[in-house]
């Protein structure tokens, strides 16, 4: 018999509403009052507010969860210890709907659980790292596999690159380092981001 916990488990569409709720209390800890859509359309789960200076200003979030599992491949274990991956279409956020307000943030926990693990990508970098990332052939559509990977031994965080594997895996030329987007709440107030004011 299953227990209500590996049930949840098996469940991505309930992963994703607890990658919601981790979200909002991040962000709401970091001044963001945030706002579930009633309809998922464009891809926005969340609508971020903040007042400043008697201004309103809003951002929209797509939010991703990841399970992290630790890495089992002898090429892989030399160089990174856990990683995540989630697949993509390759023109799946590629649409002018997406303006500069538009962010993907990324949950990603162990099996035992959250520990702070989160990533906070602008549209456009979200963008490049699906067109570089892995490519896999679907029966209809050519698609992207996108790995998100902790570096062994540090704090640095990469998603691989097309063509990385057992004999590709020089850090520098098969990934790109995504360290600066790990919990930069900064990035949603950049000044040199387009603001939407009401």
């Amino acid at each position: 018999m299953k227990t209500m916990d590996t049930e949840i488990k098996l469940k991505p569409g309930h992963l994703e509403i607890i990658g919601e709720t981790i979200a909002k209390f991040e962000l709401f800890e970091h001044g963001w009052n945030p706002y579930s859509r009633f309809l998922d359309i464009d891809k926005v789960d969340l609508i971020l507010r903040k007042r400043i200076n008697f201004k309103v200003f809003y951002r929209e979030i797509q939010v991703k969860y990841g399970k992290l599992h630790k890495c089992n491949q002898p090429w892989e274990k030399d160089i990174f210890d856990y990683t995540s991956w989630r697949q993509f279409s390759k023109d799946e956020f590629k649409s002018e709907i997406y303006s500069d307000d538009f962010f993907v943030i990324f949950i990603l926990a162990f099996e035992t659980g959250y520990d702070k693990d989160m990533f906070i990508f602008p549209k456009k970098v979200f963008n490049d790292l699906i067109d570089n990332a892995i490519s896999i052939n679907t029966k209809s559509k050519q698609d992207r596999k996108l790995y998100i990977s902790r570096q062994i031994n540090t704090k640095k965080w990469y998603v691989r690159k097309n063509g990385c594997g057992s004999k590709n895996h020089d850090l520098k030329q098969n990934c790109t380092e995504v360290t600066e987007y790990y919990r930069n709440f900064t990035l949603l107030s950049d000044n040199n981001l387009k603001n939407k004011e009401l």
